[in-house]
């Protein structure tokens, strides 16, 4: 990894343009020229000249960044704008004391705490019937204001056991994959994870479990390198076994997986990162078809840190109706810790986009990011509408209401 001094060029090399401003989620939603990459480059060509220092104003507007990267993909010049902020922000820790809630946003412990008492919150909720009961007063529960719609939020997430037994891909080699669960199946909801091994249990691989850490994706989007490589070190010391993959069903851990190599220059980190792979590459060339007779309608939802391959495997579907709906590649607007910081504008962001869903009157809306399911949710929540869309994992919708194509 570059040290933030040696993106001088890169800085100087925006030409202040304004294209980013017609991509970039948070400066549609706030019109904040700090929230648009050639506003952060204004204040760190300031830094670099002198004029400007490091402090907790600047921090701020560097968090103003989803880390979708929109801005890169639509730059004339090709800079890659979400590299040169981590470094910027690699370098506000180096140089500068944490607030109370910055120490509290970057502790790993309270955060696998959080996640501990999550998990065990929806599983009270889910053994005591509570789940059920607050799914029939949705609609109060939405109008109950902030709270209500956080609960609501919650409540979507409760895990559902997938049953039952279906072949999917049989006679393949016999292989081994260790499955990287993911922060979100490990604490919260499985759901996901018992998806991905009713899919694959006829496909003749055999799947490992180990007991990872964090991937860290928002540890490196906050510029806290040090944790990161933290994160890194335990898990490549968690993989202790040999495999022909290491397995993920998260378009984010899969992406950030693949750059432990950029930060931990060791052979084993070139090996794990050349092992990751994601389960749509195990699943892509199969043909499913929907078990209902219904003809459902589908859309999708396309994570920043995925490519467009799961979007042929839903269009390839028998039985359902594919919409394309607008702006389906942008951003949902959670990413992590920028829901936490920036509540507000985060809220809005997802209400905007799942309103398209809504008018578009789909039955589905399929993702293949945990953190996305978490933003279109909490877009739906702050609409209020009579039918609105399911937001569903793709490997759970293939799991619970398809089966493999016969003909």
């Amino acid at each position: 990894m570059k040290d933030f001094k040696d993106y001088k060029e890169e800085i100087y090399k925006c030409s202040r343009c304004g294209l980013c401003q017609s991509v970039c989620p948070v400066f549609k939603t706030t019109l904040n020229e700090c929230a648009v990459s050639r506003g952060k480059f204004n204040i760190l060509n300031g830094i670099i000249k002198g004029e400007l220092t490091f402090n907790k104003n600047v921090k701020k507007y560097l968090d103003l960044c989803t880390g979708c990267n929109a801005c890169k993909n639509f730059c004339p010049s090709g800079i890659d704008a979400r590299e040169i902020f981590v470094a910027a922000k690699h370098e506000y820790y180096k140089n500068t004391k944490l607030t109370f809630f910055q120490k509290i946003l970057n502790s790993y412990f309270l955060f696998k705490i959080l996640l501990i008492c999550a998990g065990i919150f929806g599983h009270i909720l889910r053994f005591t019937g509570i789940s059920r009961l607050l799914k029939l007063f949705e609609k109060t529960l939405l109008k109950s204001g902030y709270l209500g719609k956080r609960l609501y939020l919650f409540n979507s997430l409760i895990f559902k056991q997938i049953t039952g037994k279906r072949t999917f891909c049989s006679g393949v080699k016999k292989q081994k994959a260790v499955y990287f669960d993911g922060c979100f199946n490990k604490y919260i909801n499985n759901d996901t994870k018992s998806a991905v091994t009713h899919i694959l249990e006829d496909s003749g691989i055999e799947i490992i479990k180990k007991d990872f850490e964090c991937c860290g994706i928002s540890y490196l989007n906050d510029g806290n390198i040090e944790k990161f490589k933290e994160l890194i070190t335990k898990n490549l010391n968690t993989l202790d076994c040999d495999c022909d993959y290491i397995l993920t069903d998260c378009a984010s851990c899969n992406s950030v997986l693949k750059e432990y190599k950029n930060y931990n220059e060791t052979a084993k980190a070139l090996e794990f990162g050349n092992k990751v792979t994601g389960v749509l590459d195990l699943i892509k060339n199969i043909k499913f078809e929907v078990i209902s007779d219904k003809k459902y309608n589908i859309a999708v939802h396309k994570p920043c840190h995925d490519s467009y391959d799961f979007i042929d495997v839903v269009k390839n579907i028998k039985g359902i109706n594919f919409i394309e709906i607008e702006d389906f590649d942008k951003c949902c607007g959670f990413s992590g810790k920028f829901a936490l910081q920036n509540q507000k504008i985060s809220r809005k962001i997802s209400s905007q986009k799942a309103q398209h869903y809504i008018d578009a009157n789909v039955d589905f809306i399929i993702t293949t990011c945990p953190a996305c399911l978490l933003g279109l949710n909490q877009g739906l929540a702050e609409i209020n509408a009579n039918n609105k869309p399911i937001a569903v994992n793709l490997f759970v919708f293939l799991a619970k209401y398809c089966k493999k194509q016969t003909t």
